[in-house]
């Protein structure tokens, strides 16, 4: 199970906009709802060095294609591979203070990989090694859809930010209205910053 969705609500108690802040009460709320993983997304990539750019972007250019076929031949779709970075970087002999003279060129061809099957995972990083792949990173499960975890969570924010305030009200002799504003965060891991949600709420005698 991983982390999926965190909302932090602050709650604000008034008995209407009008009314001044003697008649409000404050109180924050959470919800956290934990979801299995259901993709992967991983970085795939090849890099080369060599004296002259044209023979580094050839070297990538010919095993980036290889390994594209390795991903599509393992199941992949094209929709789940985009381009995430190709960069060229001049390789210099640093003498010194100097900037030295230049020796070569690194180039790097890298793409975002949604695995789709996660058992599949280690064999489709497998197959992209074996057909030329050097660079393999910045692997992280995920849940794609998360409209319904969200849902719970926000949910369970709202009832504990409500029976705080409740608790608070009833120590001032008062009783809750409805929520007049809510504002809130979520966030798909971690606790969430202090003060990142509102819930405004009238208070009644």
């Amino acid at each position: 199970m991983i982390p999926a969705l965190a909302v932090l609500l602050l709650a604000q108690a008034t008995q209407s906009p009008a009314l001044s802040a003697s008649r409000s009460v404050h109180a924050s709320g959470e919800g956290r709802v934990s979801t299995a993983p259901d993709i992967a997304r991983v970085v795939v990539g090849v890099e080369a060095q060599e004296p002259t750019v044209a023979r580094a972007n050839a070297d990538v250019t010919t095993r980036m294609k290889k390994v594209l076929a390795a991903l599509e031949k393992a199941g992949v779709a094209a929709k789940d591979i985009r381009t995430l970075r190709y960069n060229v970087d001049v390789q210099r002999s640093f003498q010194g203070p100097n900037a030295g003279t230049v020796i070569g060129y690194r180039v790097v061809n890298q793409a975002q990989v949604t695995v789709r099957e996660l058992p599949r995972l280690g064999a489709v990083l497998e197959q992209a090694v074996a057909a030329g792949a050097n660079d393999v990173s910045g692997i992280s499960l995920e849940k794609e859809d998360t409209s319904a975890e969200r849902a719970r969570a926000l949910e369970r924010a709202m009832s504990d930010a409500r029976g705080k305030a409740s608790v608070l009200a009833k120590a001032a002799g008062a009783s809750l209205g409805e929520a007049v504003d809510i504002i809130f965060v979520v966030s798909a891991i971690g606790p969430l910053p202090p003060g990142s949600g509102r819930q405004v709420l009238p208070l009644d005698d």
